[in-house]
């Protein structure tokens, strides 16, 4: 009989407490007879507050949270906690038991496979690893599946950070390593409640079935949500399917990468307020990117959301003025976003004339800019190869992401504008482009027509693409269908991805860049490679950064790129409907992402009020601003010094949470304007609303920033034994750390430093009296408090 208390705290949402965590017998009455005894009695997975329950047989029986006893598994579902796809057809186990070498690996066993999953306890959260799998001979193992685990939470569904929640508890799922894709293969969507998925719940603009949305743990459902992931064996050629039904054969990749052995997830429940905290420790405890600014992470940092100017002349010889500008409005980063960035050509990605031509003259660019106190940024587009690009030039690199190939029926001449191949599958639609590689030739197509039981005729040949020369080649030759870019050139495959990706944190290293922008980053997963091409471009950049002080803002997100990236920011205002800023405004949220307003075109001849309206809609958002301007426009225009004070004025505001929750609800409006100026620099501003001519329409309000301090109440009492959880909270958003500065946390808790929760499972009884220091940023005040907890047994 399992004898652990389970303490609930009334009226404190973030407050609870339950028995240490992993692996435990369910309670004696919940517990099926079984042939097995006791090696395969039903078993429960304590991660947090979440208590997962499995029957003999492996499958879910319970997602209950521990603090109310409330069991948030949809009604009428039956699924195992782990599966695979072996031999093309869904592999179930049908018994499950504790391993006799190791108490803590569950074997889930089935007809033909065996599944070892090693779960590990720690505070705030379980880990469960694949450490072992097993086929009976002749059997190939494709896939391995992880739930779904389908649950009746369906208030927030945060898709790419691995969360679901009824506004009162939460449960999230969170990739621990690359080859750990969230989502589902698009192959088995038939395993994974496919019909039942909501696609694009929050009406992004994006593809209704786009690859990147099928890379997210989480995802919505006609009766609540599920949370699922997957890796894929490469150990061998494997043809996978994107989400448009085309079909990319893919690998085989060396052990251990290859190996489905080492898939690895967090699983965990909390109140929805303490989960950043809880998805901090899972970074922090199992090495995932924990990227920083000023120190403090940045999924938590007021500075993430930090509006940038993104300069489209920006050289090394207006740097100094584009610094100056910035430093004007108030803003820490300019972006150099020239054509697609300041590059000779996207692929190999060295430094165009206008950052020098070389990483030493674009460091000198950097360090100009820091002497004003700037940061730069530069754009990219990811995995996309430009037709210039060394890549693509003869001899062209083998590894350019193809589809599927053919083989010539017939001779191909040079100067032919038809040929004959023994298939069509692989140049249907489903990819981008009509576009066929032969040996170094790239040839484009317009029509394929069958015209016996094994031949068919592609016509409308247009020979030597992309600078090539036309060859002639015989009967049996390989033709292979070249995925393209959006812009009309070639992606990497995963080789070229790691190498981009090398060759881009050599640059940021070489150069002091701190922020980039992965635009196009579909293109590492068009390629066939999903969310796993994600991870090898976002990750393998981030792994080899020097420095963890470093903004990522991507077009596309993966659950494991998460921690990696910083931001999104999609639209461009004026051109965007604001109604679907609001829409991505409302993911970014769900996804612990700050909020952004996208593209703001900035001229130094703009009007100020249409630059106000973006402001004050900005504001109330809290949200930055991606501000695309030029030297030119800014040093010639009529407007300029109006135009940045004004973008300094309501982003120190912002930045302060001078605006309280009625202001923003006015602010949002969009039958309203607004004019904000400043009384007291970072303290108090006036808010005046005004009419299409900037005149004043009624009385102004008062705007301030907030007394640093505290918001939270005194922290309950803890139990020995039983996981403790409490958040404080700063009453600015500018708090930067809070450290314990003098007495101590019950023995066994600690603070988290950088979301404020206090975790852990105390270890003795007695009192404890500790005082709490929230840091203040730049200009802010710290601020103390004092709370007594006593652990009793």
């Amino acid at each position: 009989m399992d004898r652990r208390r389970f303490l609930v705290v009334s009226g404190l949402g973030t407050v609870a407490a339950a028995g240490a965590m992993g692996l435990t017998a369910a309670p004696a009455q919940a517990e099926p007879p079984t042939a097995g005894g006791a090696a395969s009695r039903a078993r429960r997975i304590t991660a947090g507050f979440l208590s997962l329950s499995l029957d003999a047989s492996g499958r879910v029986t319970g997602l209950v949270d521990l603090r109310s006893g409330t069991d948030h598994l949809a009604a009428g579902t039956s699924v195992p906690l782990v599966s695979v796809v072996a031999d093309g057809g869904h592999e179930v186990p049908a018994t499950m038991k504790v391993s006799p070498r190791d108490r803590r690996v569950l074997v889930f066993s089935g007809e033909k496979v065996t599944i070892e999953v090693k779960v590990v306890g720690f505070p705030t959260h379980s880990t469960l690893e694949v450490v072992g799998l097993t086929a009976a001979p002749g059997v190939d193992v494709q896939t391995l599946l992880w739930g779904p685990l389908p649950t009746k939470l369906d208030r927030t569904i945060g898709e790419t950070a691995g969360v679901v929640t009824d506004g009162d508890f939460l449960l999230g799922v969170h990739p621990l390593n690359d080859k750990t894709v969230g989502g589902w293969p698009n192959e088995h969507l038939a395993y994974g409640f496919g019909p039942d998925l909501v696609w694009n719940p929050y009406g992004l603009q994006t593809g209704e079935k786009d690859e990147w949305l099928a890379s997210n743990v989480a995802a919505k459902t006609t009766w609540g949500s599920v949370l699922r992931a997957t890796t894929y064996d490469y150990s061998r050629e494997r043809i996978r399917q994107r989400t448009t039904g085309y079909e990319i054969p893919l690998g085989p990749l060396p052990a251990p990468e290859g190996r489905i052995v080492g898939s690895r997830i967090a699983l965990f429940g909390s109140a929805p307020d303490l989960s950043l905290t809880t998805l901090s420790h899972i970074a922090r405890e199992h090495g995932l990117a924990y990227p920083t600014l000023d120190g403090q992470w940045q999924k938590v940092a007021q500075r993430t959301a930090q509006s940038h100017f993104w300069i489209h002349d920006l050289t090394t010889e207006n740097v100094t003025a584009a610094a100056g500008y910035t430093k004007q409005a108030g803003v820490r980063n300019i972006y150099a976003i020239s054509g697609d960035g300041p590059w000779v050509s996207h692929g190999h990605y060295q430094f165009n004339s206008a950052f020098g031509g070389s990483d030493a003259a674009a460091a000198r660019l950097v360090a100009a800019a820091a002497r004003e106190d700037i940061e730069v940024g530069v754009h990219t587009l990811s995995s996309f190869i430009d037709a210039s690009d060394p890549y693509v030039k003869a001899p062209a690199d083998p590894r350019l992401a193809e589809g599927g190939n053919v083989r010539l029926t017939r001779a191909l001449g040079t100067s032919d504008t038809t040929l004959y191949v023994d298939g069509d599958r692989p140049l249907a639609a489903g990819v981008d482009g009509q576009r066929l590689r032969i040996g170094d030739e790239f040839l484009t197509y317009t029509a394929v027509t069958k015209t016996g039981d094994a031949e068919w005729r592609v016509d409308g040949l247009a020979r030597a693409q992309w600078g090539s020369a036309a060859q002639s080649y015989p009967a049996g030759t390989r033709a292979a269908r070249l995925i393209q870019n959006g812009y009309g050139g070639a992606l990497g495959s995963l080789p070229i991805i790691d190498e981009i990706a090398t060759r881009l944190a050599t640059a940021y290293n070489d150069t002091g860049v701190h922020a980039t922008s992965y635009d196009g980053l579909e293109s590492a997963g068009y390629n066939g490679w999903g969310g796993y091409g994600f991870a090898h471009l976002v990750n393998g950049v981030y792994r080899q950064l020097a420095t963890k002080e470093f903004i990522t803002e991507c077009s596309n997100l993966a659950s494991n790129t998460w921690d990696a990236q910083s931001r999104a920011s999609w639209g461009e205002i004026g051109k965007t409907d604001y109604a679907q800023l609001l829409r991505s405004n409302t993911f970014y949220r769900a996804n612990y992402l700050p909020g952004m307003m996208g593209q703001q075109g900035f001229s130094g001849d703009d009007d100020l009020g249409t630059i106000e309206v973006t402001m004050a809609r900005a504001a109330s958002l809290d949200a930055g601003v991606n501000f695309e301007t030029s030297v030119q426009s800014l040093a010639s225009g009529r407007n300029t010094t109006a135009l940045l004070e004004a973008v300094r004025t309501w982003e120190s505001a912002r930045q302060a949470g001078a605006f309280t929750a009625d202001q923003k609800k006015l602010l949002g409006d969009p039958d309203k304007r607004w004019h904000l100026s400043e009384v007291t620099p970072h303290q108090e501003w006036s808010l005046q609303q005004v009419d299409t001519e900037g005149d004043p329409v009624g009385e102004p309000q008062p705007a301030r920033a907030p007394t640093p301090g505290f918001t939270t109440p005194q922290p309950p009492d803890a139990r020995v034994g039983e996981l403790y959880a409490f958040k404080v909270t700063s009453a600015t958003p500018r708090t930067i750390r809070y450290e314990v500065t003098s007495g101590h946390l019950p023995k066994g808790l600690t603070l988290n430093q950088d979301t404020g929760g206090i975790t852990g499972v105390p270890t003795a009884a007695g009192p404890s009296r500790f005082t709490l220091t929230a840091r203040g940023g730049e200009g802010v005040d710290d601020a103390e408090i004092t709370y007594r907890v006593t652990t009793k047994r």
